[in-house]
C-alpha cells in the first residue's frame, strides 16, 4: 500500500493522501512539464485531471509555447490546446485537444523496490523517487491552537493543513476545479478553471512575522519548474528581514506573505498585488 506523504526526486514531486494524488513532472526527452490529479475511486485512484505545458522550462517568467489542459465540468470532459501566436505574443490560439483525453480515467501505476517507489505514466516516463514527508489523512488536521503573538507562526502552519476541495460558480453551478493540499512542510495546488490554470508546488516556513514560500514548481501565466527538484527536500533557508510591514516581498522563488492583522478566528497577511489573505481558525 501506498504511504501517503510527500515524494521527491530530481524531475518529479507528487503529494500522496487517501483522496487524492497531485503528480508534478518533467519529462526531458518530450520537453514538457505535466502536472496531473488523481482521485480514489473504489481500490484504485485514477487520473481526473491534467495540465501540460511545453517547453519544459527552468526559469521563472517564462511563457509557454503551448498548453494542453483536460478536466471534467458538470459530467462533461473538456480538453483544450491553447498554442501561443508567434504573431501576435502573448495571445494564444485555442484548439481541441484529443491527446490529453486518452489519460483522462487511466489508474495511478507505481511499483517499490529497495525503499523507494517508482511511478510510471501513459506516455512510458518512469520516475523513481524517495519519501519526504510522511504524515496520515488526520495528522493533517490537527486541533488549532489559540493563537496569540507569540504563537502566530505555529497557528499558520496548522491552521492551514490539510485537504481541500475547491468549487467555483461555472454557469450558475457550482463546480469542483481541483484540490489544495497543505502538510507540514509542503503547499500543492491543483486547480483548473475554464480560462485559467494554477498547478503548483512549494515548500514553506510560517514564522510569527508570517509565510515564506519558495515555489519549485508552478504552471500558470508562466511555467517552469527549478532544474534539480531534490532541492525541494532540503530546509527552506530565509531572511526574516525581507518581512515587510505592509506588502509582499519577492526573493527569487521565495515570496515573503507578510503579518497584517490577527485575531481569535483569523490571521490576516499581505499578499501580492495589494490582496490580504486571511488565514481562518478552522471548525475541526
Amino acid at each position: 500500500m501506498l504511504q501517503s506523504g510527500v515524494y521527491i526526486s530530481t524531475d518529479f514531486e507528487m503529494v500522496v493522501t487517501n483522496p487524492y494524488i497531485i503528480t508534478y513532472r518533467r519529462n526531458r526527452q518530450r520537453d514538457m512539464l505535466e502536472s496531473q490529479l488523481y482521485q480514489k475511486q473504489g481500490q484504485a485512484y485514477r487520473c481526473i485531471g491534467i495540465c501540460q505545458s511545453s517547453p519544459a522550462s527552468a526559469q521563472q517568467h517564462a511563457l509557454p509555447a503551448c498548453w494542453k489542459t483536460a478536466f471534467i465540468y458538470h459530467g462533461q470532459l473538456v480538453a483544450k490546446r491553447q498554442q501561443l501566436n508567434p504573431n501576435q505574443p502573448p495571445v494564444y490560439d485555442n484548439f481541441e485537444e484529443e491527446e490529453l483525453k486518452q489519460g483522462m480515467g487511466l489508474p495511478f501505476t507505481y511499483y517499490e523496490s529497495g525503499g523507494q517507489i517508482t511511478v510510471t505514466f501513459q506516455d512510458g516516463a518512469a520516475y523513481p523517487a524517495v519519501l519526504d514527508e510522511s504524515f496520515t489523512d488526520e495528522s493533517l488536521r490537527p486541533q488549532p491552537p489559540a493563537v496569540s503573538s507569540g504563537n502566530i507562526g505555529e497557528c499558520l502552519r496548522l491552521w492551514n493543513m490539510g485537504i481541500q476541495e475547491e468549487y467555483f460558480d461555472i454557469d450558475g453551478q457550482s463546480t469542483f476545479t481541483g484540490v489544495i493540499i497543505n502538510t507540514n512542510k509542503h503547499m500543492f495546488i491543483f486547480e483548473l478553471y475554464p480560462g485559467s490554470i494554477y498547478c503548483r508546488a512549494a515548500r514553506f516556513v510560517a514564522t510569527n512575522k508570517g509565510i515564506v514560500f519558495n515555489q519549485n514548481f508552478r504552471q500558470g501565466y508562466e511555467a517552469f519548474m527549478i532544474e534539480d527538484n531534490t532541492q525541494a527536500a532540503l530546509p527552506l533557508q530565509y531572511d526574516e528581514s525581507l518581512f515587510s510591514s505592509d506588502s509582499c516581498v519577492w526573493n527569487s522563488l521565495s515570496v515573503y506573505w507578510s503579518l497584517d492583522s490577527y485575531s481569535d478566528s483569523d490571521i490576516t497577511l499581505h499578499g501580492c498585488q495589494g490582496e490580504i489573505y486571511h488565514f481562518k481558525k478552522p471548525q475541526r
